[in-house]
């Protein structure tokens, strides 16, 4: 007589079980980066004391098309603000990896998609204050737009900023914990000063010139500065940023799977 045998049992991973993983880790990486009261102060208050600086020594001035020069650099130093965001909120990596929690989440049903999508979201959120609180800076000084004008700008700006966000994952996940931090830094000031947030790229040598407009921050400016000016939309910068966006990914999608072997020695 032939034994009977229990009916092989196939676990499904359902979406709910997906949306739940990536929802648990989400608020995880968010509460991780709110204790840290000191970074969300930072990329709040450099970039509307920048803003206020600057405005107050050329923000009367008009710009093309009788736009305020605050207007203009509201968005580029709202730019910047996002760009630091973008940027630092990779350092829960480096936290994670330096715990033991990065090795902790391999063991975990957590995919590498769920993985990536809960850092974005999570630097999505840090980006948010940071452009808040310079619009808010701006319109506090006088910048008057209209709903339109402010709803695009902000919602172009932040679409923009997507490279930025990947860029610092992309340095959480291929660089120690003893580099990370001073290659976002010097990153980040890079991408600022000649991607022209901080000063026109018209003022710079054209050698920096056409450095500048290969780089994401320059085009992230550009497009959120669109909101106000108007015009032909710069298609261009979009076929940049999102070539950034691929490479990035990649270059993420490479840097996890390095940063997975190590933790598991």
């Amino acid at each position: 007589m032939t034994a009977l045998t229990a009916p092989r049992t196939v676990t499904i991973d359902s979406p709910t079980a997906q949306t739940g993983r990536l929802w648990h880790y989400f608020r995880y990486s968010l509460a991780a980066m709110l204790r840290d009261w000191s970074f969300m102060a930072f990329i709040i208050a450099m970039p509307v004391t920048m803003y206020l600086f600057f405005a107050g020594i050329y923000g009367d001035q008009e710009a093309a098309g009788g736009v305020s020069v605050a207007a203009m650099m509201m968005v580029t130093m709202a730019a910047y603000g996002g760009l630091g965001a973008a940027m630092n909120a990779g350092a829960v990596i480096q936290s994670e990896r330096s715990s033991g929690w990065f090795r902790q989440l391999m063991l975990s049903p957590l995919t590498p998609a769920e993985f990536v999508l809960a850092k974005v979201a999570t630097a999505v959120c840090a980006v948010l204050p940071a452009l808040l609180a310079v619009f808010l800076a701006g319109a506090i000084r006088g910048v008057r737009l209209s709903l339109a004008e402010w709803t695009s700008t902000f919602g172009l700006l932040l679409a923009a900023l997507l490279p930025m966000v990947l860029l610092g994952l992309v340095i959480g996940l291929w660089f120690k914990q003893q580099t990370a931090t001073a290659v976002t830094t010097l990153a980040m000031l890079a991408l600022a000063m000649v991607g022209g947030l901080w000063f026109p790229l018209e003022m710079m040598p054209s050698w920096m010139q056409t450095l500048g407009r290969i780089t994401p921050s320059y085009w992230a400016g550009q497009i959120g500065q669109w909101g106000i000016l108007g015009g032909d939309f710069p298609w261009r910068g979009v076929a940049m940023i999102a070539g950034w966006t691929v490479a990035l990914t990649v270059l993420g999608a490479l840097g996890y799977r390095q940063a997975v072997r190590t933790s598991r020695r």
